[in-house]
């Protein structure tokens, strides 16, 4: 009882005054800051992945120009392009002749270049025709021939310069050591240039550069806080050039959110799977060394961390307000409940039966109103109690009556029944179907028990009625024909929803007789997950403008008149029972006769 009173109520609706407003405040703050924190960290993010980018791609420009010197000797005698064009293997020199020696101008070309970029690691030359490799590291040279040597295939197939993701360094297969040097301890990435014979795309030799990461990591960690974000440099096969993550090295990256949508320009996604809820942020690379993608990751814990500390102070004030509402909620609904309380007392005694009871009237305001109004009624209760109980036993009374006069509907039942036993005995099938048809149809509308049927039992219905029309009306003048698909009988729907369709072809379509009538009804579900009933017949058909009359009070709300008054009960009953969006569409068709459609949807109710 507390809970339902006044006081309380009175006392709820102030917090209430005071809590819906610091709610809705609070929430459309958070949602606010949440959508204006997104937005701006995904401009200012594609503006450090868009300038990143532009860095990258000079960065891998510098690389290629590097590489292209080495062609500028190209018709100097003793230069290092005509020392490649000139290079034979020892098998193939001519016999008694000497190979050049080609150690001096080759080690002085490849000093240059790797004195030319400070995060040079190694640089590694492979000469096709003497099968011979130079190697260049800190400082050291050494030559040999190296017939096992083979550069791998580019990644898409071709043969063009291009980057070979992070790895750890190794001597290209040189057996010769470096004094204090231990291969396969520093992570480098390389970029492989193949050198021409001008200007055929004969190869006269493969130029590897290893490159420290150190440049590399400088450029990717101006693009992300490394503290809560991770950000990837994949080629388009998905090798990380670059990761934020701890041992990444010769590891392939396979999360979804790697598997980005488009090969072109940039954008943003969100992703929650993998370990990882936030938003990915990615921008293509298009670089002739390097095609891929820089693929960023702000978790949403960082990205809504403001939102949440705005949301802390807005939460702190409405829980202040909540408290000053509480205080001033009690105060006002103690002083102004304290006279319900005395009302209160006063309908209680009335309520066990004291109709007499009376209460001083000491107040002029709505208070004192009502009392007066409420002492004033319980004169005329007991007038009214003795009335009502005359009128529920003269109901009771006038029910036994009509139960009475009921007939027995399966006491009916067992008696056509035993008529159409009979009728058999005296050699009359025809009359025993008939009587059959007749008994089933009563049986199954008498049934009060079951409102929803499968769809098989009210074809089965309305079967038996038109069994017998067409004893009426002759087999010869009257057909129906059913195409129904397996899973469409399955279908659970409510009661006599056919029946009353079919019973008004007879009073409308076929009002003026009957000759080579023929109803059609089909049932099958369709694409878009709806059991589609459709019953036409052949009859004289409707009027455009009774057919438009008959629609427009289908539309308000069953306002139709004599027959449509069952439409719109099959209509009202699909609603009801099946789903808000059932439809009962009504068409005239082009020969002759109407079409009446039922569209039942199966996924809602």
């Amino acid at each position: 009882m507390f809970k339902n009173s006044i006081r309380t109520r009175l006392m709820a609706l102030v917090l209430l005054a005071s809590v819906i407003p610091s709610a809705i405040s609070v929430t459309f703050s958070y949602l606010y800051t949440k959508e204006s924190v997104t937005e701006q960290s995904v401009k200012q993010n594609t503006k450090l992945l868009t300038l990143g980018e532009a860095k990258l791609s000079s960065y891998f420009n510098s690389m290629n120009q590097r590489a292209m010197s080495l062609y500028s000797g190209i018709n100097v005698p003793s230069s290092f392009y005509t020392v490649l064009l000139t290079s034979k293997s020892k098998q193939d020199a001519t016999p008694g002749s000497a190979v050049p020696d080609n150690r001096a101008v080759i080690s002085t070309q490849l000093s240059n270049l790797f004195l030319s970029d400070r995060n040079t690691f190694q640089i590694h030359l492979y000469v096709r025709a003497a099968q011979q490799s130079n190697l260049l590291r800190g400082g050291y040279f050494r030559q040999e021939a190296n017939s096992r040597y083979a550069l791998g295939e580019h990644l898409d197939g071709t043969y063009r310069p291009y980057i070979e993701v992070t790895h750890i360094e190794h001597q290209y297969g040189i057996r010769s050591g470096f004094p204090n040097l231990k291969p396969g301890i520093e992570p480098v990435f390389t970029a492989h240039f193949p050198i021409y014979k001008t200007p055929s795309s004969d190869v006269l030799a493969d130029l590897s550069i290893d490159y420290r990461l150190a440049e590399l990591e400088g450029i990717v960690k101006s693009m992300y806080n490394s503290d809560t974000e991770r950000l990837y440099v994949l080629n388009d096969q998905g090798q990380a050039l670059f990761a934020s993550d701890p041992d990444w090295i010769g590891k392939p990256v396979k999360a979804g959110w790697s598997q980005l949508p488009g090969n072109s320009g940039s954008g943003h996604f969100t992703w929650k799977k993998d370990g990882f809820k936030g938003i990915v942020m990615y921008r293509h690379i298009e670089d002739p060394l390097f095609k891929g993608s820089i693929i960023k990751l702000v978790p949403y814990e960082d990205l809504y961390e403001d939102a949440r500390v705005i949301t802390r102070f807005n939460t702190g004030i409405g829980i202040l307000f909540l408290l000053v509402g509480g205080i001033s909620a009690v105060l006002i609904s103690i002083g102004f409940t304290r006279p319900i309380k005395k009302l209160i007392s006063f309908t209680q005694k009335v309520q066990i039966g004291q109709l007499d009871a009376r209460m001083d009237v000491e107040r002029e305001d709505e208070f004192g109103l009502l009392t007066r109004k409420i002492t004033g009624m319980t004169r005329t209760i007991n007038d009214l109690i003795l009335n009502e109980y005359k009128l529920e036993l003269a109901n009771k009374t006038n029910q036994l009556k009509a139960l009475q006069a009921q007939v027995n509907p399966h006491f009916l039942y067992n008696a056509l029944q035993s008529i159409a036993s009979l009728s058999l005995r005296y050699n009359a099938p025809k009359v025993y179907d008939l009587i059959y048809s007749l008994g089933s149809m009563m049986r199954y509308s008498m049934n009060t028990e079951r409102t929803q049927v499968p769809l098989s039992d009210e074809i089965e219905h309305v079967q038996n009625y038109v069994i017998l029309q067409t004893e009426r009306f002759g087999e010869e003048n009257l057909r129906l024909d059913v195409d129904a698909e397996e899973e469409a009988l399955d279908v659970v729907v409510p009661k006599m929803i056919l029946q009353p369709i079919v019973e008004n072809i007879f009073k409308h379509g076929f009002a003026d007789g009957i000759q080579g009538g023929i109803i059609s009804i089909s049932c099958a579900l369709d694409g878009q997950g709806r059991l589609m009933l459709a019953v036409k017949d052949n009859g004289k058909g409707i009027a455009p403008e009774r057919l438009e009359a008959i629609l427009a009070g289908l539309a308000e709300n069953g306002r139709t008149e004599r027959e449509e008054i069952g439409l719109y009960n099959v209509l009202a009953r699909l609603r009801l029972q099946m789903s808000s969006g059932a439809q009962l569409l009504l068409s005239g068709n082009e020969d002759r006769g109407v079409t009446v459609t039922l569209l039942i949807p199966l996924g809602s109710i």
